[in-house]
């Protein structure tokens, strides 16, 4: 079975990662597309959020990493995807989850699964991530990311600043 683990990783956390392997230790094939929200402001171009989550995920030979421009339920729609992976931390997290699966049964066939992160993981979050990296901190990061991608993370950063 073919399922979708769709978001903007901006950028890709462990938390993200945890909710990838255990989709991958579920399913056949776990889509990860890499939404380009243009109502929001990234802090990563899709290119490098793309590159960081494949660095995250390299170790995985049943997942495939897609940048898309445009709504889920249409990628879901067009690649044949039998259920969309929603990551979930906490009750916030479980409110707004819904909602969005409303809109999913309504604009395609897939099913919504809820899996959460690795217990180790469950704090973890992008905006944590990016809060690091806004106050100057990001040596703080590397503990909620795979170290190849905080690496990658890091040269991203320090080429803008150069």
């Amino acid at each position: 079975m073919k399922v979708v683990y769709a978001g903007s990783f901006d950028p890709v956390t462990l938390g993200h990662i945890s909710v990838i392997e255990r989709a991958g230790h579920l399913f056949d094939e776990v889509h990860v597309v890499i939404a380009n929200n243009r109502s929001k402001k990234h802090q990563f171009t899709i290119e490098q959020r793309t590159e960081l989550v494949k660095l995250s995920i390299a170790h995985m030979t049943n997942a495939v990493v897609v940048p898309f421009e445009g709504i889920t339920a249409d990628y879901v729609n067009d690649n044949g995807i039998a259920a969309v992976i929603r990551g979930i931390r906490n009750s916030t997290d479980l409110e707004y989850e819904l909602q969005l699966e409303q809109y999913m049964r309504s604009t395609s066939n897939a099913d919504t699964i809820y899996l959460s992160p690795y217990t180790k993981d469950i704090q973890t979050s992008s905006s944590l991530v990016r809060m690091f990296i806004q106050s100057n901190k990001i040596d703080k990061a590397r503990d909620y990311m795979n170290p190849d991608a905080y690496n990658q993370m890091v040269a991203f950063i320090q080429s803008l600043r150069n």
